[in-house]
């Protein structure tokens, strides 16, 4: 999948302005920058949602099947239960009469699970938390088995004990079940978790690379307007904190 001399705009306004990105598979990539700078528009163009003005995309076909897309907030059918939800993803690869086969049912119970969210599958939409929700949103994107898997701030909602559960599931996932995941993040240590950083400020594409590249005081604090500081965890990675 890539982007090249990719723009866009919402009337006069420029959301995006030449962005050139290649995304390899085996890649877990997040997306960051401060809000309003262009990264869930780029996501709605990998997605297919929304046309490029100017520049050319290159994304698996037929994106039906290949590329599943998690919005921030996704919209459920509340009198729907969890199970019918995650069967949803499964509609692309139904033929005409829509009956549901082995593959169907093996993928949505394999979805559920790795999501964990098989213990509420046959409670209504209606009747389960924010965090519930966001999981059988997930499970329904995985359910469609996709190639590349696109994420608009997919820990919203979620504890931290789900937030984590979420971060190793998407890494293992990569390379496995998934070729490529691409992350619409703000919080800037799950970032550090994902393989490639990805920064983008005023619609511009202002460095990418390891976390350990990208992460630092002195390249973020011009985006972010603030001043930061970064330590390393008891494993080794980046976080980054806020200087008081």
């Amino acid at each position: 999948m890539s982007a090249q001399n990719l723009s866009f705009a919402y009337g006069q306004d420029t959301v995006l302005e030449n962005v050139n990105l290649e995304f390899e598979a085996g890649e877990f990539v997040a997306l960051i920058g401060p809000n309003g700078a262009g990264k869930t528009t780029l996501l709605k163009l990998l997605a297919g949602l929304l046309k490029p003005q100017n520049g050319s995309l290159q994304t698996p076909e037929p994106k039906s099947k290949h590329i599943a897309y998690l919005a921030q907030s996704e919209p459920l059918p509340l009198e729907f239960t969890a199970l019918e939800v995650v069967k949803l993803g499964r509609i692309p690869f139904q033929g005409f009469w829509g009956r549901e086969t082995i593959a169907d049912l093996g993928a949505v119970e394999c979805a559920l699970r790795s999501t964990d969210a098989l213990r509420f599958a046959n409670r209504q939409i209606s009747a389960l938390s924010g965090g519930e929700r966001q999981r059988v949103a997930l499970a329904r994107a995985l359910a469609q088995d996709p190639k590349v898997l696109l994420l608009d701030e997919p820990t919203n909602h979620l504890d931290l004990s789900h937030q984590a559960e979420l971060m190793v599931l998407l890494r293992n996932a990569v390379g496995s079940i998934l070729q490529t995941v691409i992350m619409v993040v703000h919080d800037l240590n799950l970032a550090a978790l994902a393989s490639r950083c990805v920064l983008i400020s005023n619609g511009v594409v202002m460095v990418e690379g390891t976390p350990e590249q990208v992460l630092k005081p002195d390249i973020l604090e011009d985006v972010y307007q603030t001043k930061l500081e970064t330590l390393r965890s008891s494993d080794g990675r980046v976080v980054v904190i806020p200087r008081l």
